[in-house]
């Protein structure tokens, strides 16, 4: 039995192959999914998923690149969904200096709202990385994200980078992005 704990069957992308995405992924026994909502289509999207699915879990947040976006509004929306009987962790959500989308003290304060949230209902969390990694683990260490815990999604940092998230309760998430020539993890 394999449970994959981060997949994206919400995008776009999946519209006219959903059903055999999900078939190819059964018969390699992956027998559960966690389906990653990050903005306020890609969660409506994957509470459909999971409403229809019964291996299907629900990881929801906001990504920082769409931090600009995020009200008050969306994080009681948020509040209310983590009282579904699929959600298993809040997320995506983190710092993303890569893409210039959301400025740095709006990704800052929605992330800090995200973790705040998630300890309130005793959820773990899932943490977006890119080009972020001093202020990611010192917003974790200065919001006490140790209390919950979670995962590194698509880790690529040093050593020392890991065994301070290892320390903070995090578990690490080696993506596809350590294939990259560019990836530097020492």
């Amino acid at each position: 039995m394999l449970f994959d704990t981060h997949v994206h069957l919400n995008d776009e992308a999946f519209r006219d192959d959903l059903e055999e995405v999900i078939l190819r992924a059964k018969e390699n026994d992956v027998s559960k999914m966690a389906v990653v909502g990050f903005n306020k289509e890609t969660i409506e999207r994957a509470l459909e998923l999971a409403d229809k699915y019964d291996f299907i879990y629900l990881i929801l947040g906001w990504h920082p690149t769409d931090a600009i976006d995020f009200t008050d509004q969306d994080l009681e929306w948020l509040r209310k969904l983590t009282k579904h009987p699929k959600m298993v962790a809040l997320g995506e959500m983190g710092l993303d200096y890569h893409w210039d989308t959301s400025p740095k003290e709006v990704q800052f304060e929605v992330f800090r709202k995200q973790i705040r949230l998630a300890k309130e209902v005793n959820l773990p969390i899932v943490i977006h990385n890119r080009e972020a990694t001093e202020d990611v683990v010192r917003i974790l260490r200065e919001e006490h994200a140790e209390e919950v815990g979670g995962i590194m999604h698509c880790f690529g940092e040093t050593v020392e980078v890991m065994e301070e998230c290892l320390a903070l309760n995090f578990y690490i998430s080696f993506g596809g992005t350590v294939t990259f020539k560019k990836c530097e993890i020492t």
